[in-house]
């Protein structure tokens, strides 16, 4: 096959689109695989005799069609460079604003599969108390009661419940028999380490909740029982977000430093995709440094509306209790530090990739709204290697938590008011975990007197490593010293 069969080769170019071409910097390796897309539009232009001058979105589209994905970003990009001035017309399309989805929508989909899965007088019971009303004015009191997270755990709990009766021959129902042979098997996976037993003790929660709402006639004493049983056990097992926990510092200054990393990469960026590399890690150290002052929950956060909920000066963030999942209004006062970081985020880095319109804080590659899972992905994806842990959002809210209760024991109750809890029973969570560090330092400060008073050392002792221990070998009738762990010869 000729070798620039499917490309025009450059020296076939038109003058001004070579020089056109040429003029712009590119590395070596940009220059080759852009000038393989500019030849490939020029030959497929020739091939069917059209202007390759006359460049647009539409004329894109329908010439590279049927090529590879790659092969047609290429030539789009190759034409941005030599005709600039469609540069914007051409990703036009790329930056249209997605529709939001809707929340209603999705919450009576995911009623009705699940309810497929129920049996037959569990779903004639359940169906008027979720329904979903298309107007909103006769919703049913469990969708009026429960949050929309709320109802899909529970009734996803209860059909996978169900699911497993059918599946081991046990009648369709919620009974002491079968919840009994379920946890024998989740006892199992906890103990090979396959599963936490939080996770089977929020389990239980979502199934008790469920049937006392759905059948308040019958007797649900024995699931209750269950239920505070597996919550205490789950009590004394450290969580995955406690061990994920770091220092609010550390994190904010590991955000700064990402920030002047993703400034470097914007200043060098010489085409879309790098531009959306930068502020990918821009977005990231923004998330990292707002989270460590402001600790509210990560969907709140990416749904953070500049001309809503930031103040005009950036100096601070206002969420109505409908953006909360406690239902509470949460305000929050920003320091110089995070309102520099705004700053730039909005001037530098958001404004080359956001969509018409767009008016979220976050937005994701395509300038549109981004969902709070993406930001929590990012998140994990740079503090692993950095802290050699994945730190989460809700790991941030631990880290916060702890040090309010380690800087100031006496007022631990400040950390459910500054996470915005729903209520105050996490409160005692905090107190208990006070009142421990605050009998330790008493314990200290005692021992220390003590020893004062005594006159005694008790400055650690430092072990020192030690010398490796010679012996004596015979070798070939000669003595020489060996140390322990060489390896003797053989004949």
């Amino acid at each position: 096959m000729p070798r620039h069969k499917l490309t025009l080769p450059p020296v076939s170019w038109p003058d001004d689109l070579r020089t056109g071409f040429e003029r712009h910097p590119l590395s070596v390796a940009q220059r080759s695989r852009l000038g393989r897309g500019l030849g490939r539009w020029l030959r497929i232009s020739d091939d069917l005799g059209a202007d390759p001058r006359d460049v647009s979105r539409e004329a894109w589209s329908e010439r590279t069609q049927g090529l590879s994905r790659q092969v047609r970003n290429d030539v789009r990009q190759a034409l941005a460079i030599v005709f600039p001035a469609t540069a914007a017309s051409l990703y036009a399309e790329d930056n249209r604003r997605k529709k939001r989805p809707d929340i209603r929508g999705q919450l009576r989909e995911a009623i009705a599969r699940n309810l497929a899965r129920f049996p037959e007088d569990w779903r004639a019971a359940a169906e008027p108390l979720l329904h979903v009303d298309e107007a909103g004015l006769g919703d049913g009191i469990l969708v009026q009661a429960w949050s929309p997270n709320t109802i899909k755990r529970r009734i996803e709990a209860a059909a996978l419940h169900f699911d497993y009766c059918r599946a081991r021959n046990f009648a369709v129902d919620l009974t002491p028999t079968s919840v009994r042979s379920k946890l024998r098997e989740d006892q199992s996976r906890v103990e090979s380490g396959k599963r936490r037993i939080g996770g089977v003790a929020v389990d239980m929660e979502a199934l008790s909740g469920l049937a006392r709402a759905v059948w308040p006639d019958r007797s649900w004493a024995w699931l209750k029982t269950t239920r505070d049983r597996l919550k205490k056990l789950a009590k004394y097992h450290g969580s995955r977000n406690a061990s994920r926990a770091i220092d609010a510092a550390e994190l904010r200054a590991a955000g700064q430093q990402l920030f002047d990393r993703a400034d470097v990469l914007h200043a060098a960026a010489r085409n879309r995709r790098e531009l959306v590399a930068a502020h990918t890690k821009a977005r990231t150290a923004l998330t990292m440094i707002l989270l460590a002052e402001a600790p509210i929950r990560i969907n709140s956060c990416a749904e953070i509306e500049l001309r809503s909920n930031l103040l005009e000066d950036l100096a601070g963030l206002f969420l109505d209790a409908a953006s909360t999942k406690e239902s509470h209004a949460d305000r929050r006062a920003f320091s110089a530090t995070v309102i520099d970081a705004i700053g730039r985020y909005l001037r530098l880095h958001r404004a080359v990739v956001m969509a018409p319109g767009e008016t979220r804080l976050f937005i994701g590659d395509r300038g549109g709204p981004i969902k709070g899972a993406q930001l929590s992905k990012c998140l994990g994806d740079f503090t692993e290697p950095v802290f050699k842990v994945r730190v989460t959002p809700h790991a941030i809210r631990h880290s916060v938590g702890n040090f309010i209760v380690a800087s100031v024991p006496d007022e631990a109750a400040l950390a459910s008011i500054i996470l915005n809890h729903r209520g105050d029973a996490i409160t005692p969570v905090y107190t208990q975990r006070a009142g421990q560090i605050v009998a330790s330092r008493r314990l200290g400060a005692a021992t220390e007197r003590t020893a004062a008073a005594l006159h005694a050392d008790t400055t650690p002792t430092v072990s020192r490593k030690k010398l490796p221990q010679r012996r004596v070998t015979r070798c070939s009738g000669k003595s020489r010293p060996t140390e322990v762990g060489d390896t003797a010869e053989t004949s």
